[in-house]
Parts: structure tokens; C-alpha cells; sequence
């Protein structure tokens, strides 16, 4: 395994911005590209992408083994979204361009704390959040999507933020997706790809940013979240004594 050069891991992270290609299979591509650049090399250095995605359903490796999966794959079509397999663990979720994704990728060793990576990312999302004028809490809502313990809700009642995480031989990912503008258009697809994969949701838990009553921008949300995570990402990104 490759030794995490810790002042590499302190340096601010290389901000990379916008989609890179015309799919959606692309952008899941281009983070999976990076991840294993990292691996390899002999002075890694922290990067995060930020990106308005294309309409996208990212499903789970285990949800393509499941009945009906399919079937799911084909109504995200029918409704406009790409299916994907995720990167990353958890459960399907939607996004599009009324989202931001946003992808940490960080050098890593065996030694490294997995369950803090997504205490020190679900915090900083509260926060910043917090400044913006939101009711941000870290927890799930009974009945979210993707049920995680580290999403980012608003008011105790609907989710804004969900997290992920994927660590490979020397290289960590946490992955973020956050809905900024109308989320009316994402619940309706979840719903329908839920349904047909039997998995139980609460529909009124689907929440954005702008629902929240923030003003601003996708671009200007966007910065405020970038800014926020590049600050604080090393305090997960060394090496445990």
C-alpha cells in the first residue's frame, strides 16, 4: 500500500468544477478516473469535484442485483434520467441540474478513521448550511431516501444532504449530493423507481435548499459548499496515531 505523504494531504485540495462529458455514465466515469490516480500516486494530493449533473438515477451495486431492477432502470428512462451504478454505497438516489454534486477524494491508509470522514463532511454541510439561514441538523428523517446517519436535514423533517463514502487501496471518496433548487421533479422519480424495487420511503421527505427559503444561486451554493469542505477535509485525511 502505497505511504500517505501527509503534507500532500494538508495542502488545499485541487478544485475541479463542471461536468466533463455529455452522460451522466461519463461523470461517474471521470470520479472513478481520479480515484485510481490517486492509488497510484507517489504524492497524492486531496480533489474535489463540483458539478450540476445531468437528470441522473445512481443506483447501488446491490439494488442491480435485486428483482425488478430492470424494470426500475427503465422507468428512471421513461422519466428523463440516466441510470447509473454509484461509486458508492447506500441506496438509488435522483439528481439533476437543480442539484450539486460534490466528490472529496482523499489519500488513505488502512489507519484512517472511515466513520469520521463522515462525522467531519456531514458537520461541515450543517454548517455551512446553518450560515446560509437553513435549520440544518445531521440525522436521518424517518421515511428518507438513501437512509443514512450522516445525511443533512432541514428541521428534523426533510432531507437536503445525502453522503457516501468509498475507500479502495490508498484513496478515499465521500460523495455528496445535494438538492438546491425544485426538488418536485426528483421525488416523482424516486417514488416510481422505489416503488418498483420495493423499497418503503416517505415521499414529503424529499427537500431542497431553496424550499428552505435561502436565496442565492446554484453557482453561489455551490461555492459556499465547496469552500466549506476544502477547509475542512483534513481533519479526517491523516493518519490515526
Amino acid at each position: 500500500m502505497n505511504d500517505v505523504d501527509s503534507s500532500a494531504v494538508n495542502s488545499t485540495p485541487i478544485v475541479m468544477r463542471g461536468r466533463v462529458g455529455t452522460t451522466a455514465q461519463q461523470d461517474i466515469d471521470e470520479t472513478l478516473r481520479l480515484l485510481r490516480e490517486m492509488q497510484v500516486s507517489p504524492r497524492p494530493v486531496a480533489t474535489l469535484r463540483a458539478y450540476a449533473p445531468l437528470p441522473t438515477v445512481a443506483f447501488s451495486r446491490r439494488e442491480s442485483l435485486l428483482p425488478g431492477f430492470a424494470e426500475a432502470e427503465i422507468c428512471a428512462r421513461n422519466h428523463g434520467y440516466a441510470p447509473v451504478i454509484r461509486l458508492a454505497g447506500g441506496r438509488a438516489v435522483a439528481y439533476d441540474t437543480a442539484c450539486v454534486v460534490i466528490d472529496l477524494l482523499t489519500p488513505a491508509s488502512a489507519r484512517l478513521e472511515h466513520t469520521r470522514a463522515f462525522e467531519v463532511a456531514a458537520a461541515c454541510f450543517r454548517d455551512t448550511l446553518r450560515d446560509l439561514g437553513v435549520d440544518a441538523r445531521v440525522g436521518a428523517v424517518p421515511g428518507e431516501y438513501c437512509a443514512g446517519d450522516h445525511s443533512v436535514n432541514a428541521r428534523g423533517t426533510v432531507k437536503l444532504v445525502g453522503i457516501a463514502q468509498r475507500v479502495v487501496r490508498g484513496a478515499r471518496l465521500v460523495t455528496a449530493s445535494i438538492v438546491l433548487d425544485q426538488a418536485e421533479p426528483l421525488r416523482e422519480v424516486v417514488n416510481d423507481v422505489y416503488a418498483i424495487m420495493g423499497l418503503d420511503w416517505d415521499p414529503a421527505t424529499f427537500g431542497s435548499v431553496a424550499a428552505e427559503g435561502v436565496p442565492g444561486s446554484v453557482a453561489a451554493l455551490t461555492d459556499a459548499l465547496v469552500q466549506g469542505l476544502a477547509t475542512v477535509h483534513t481533519d479526517w485525511a491523516l493518519p490515526l496515531d
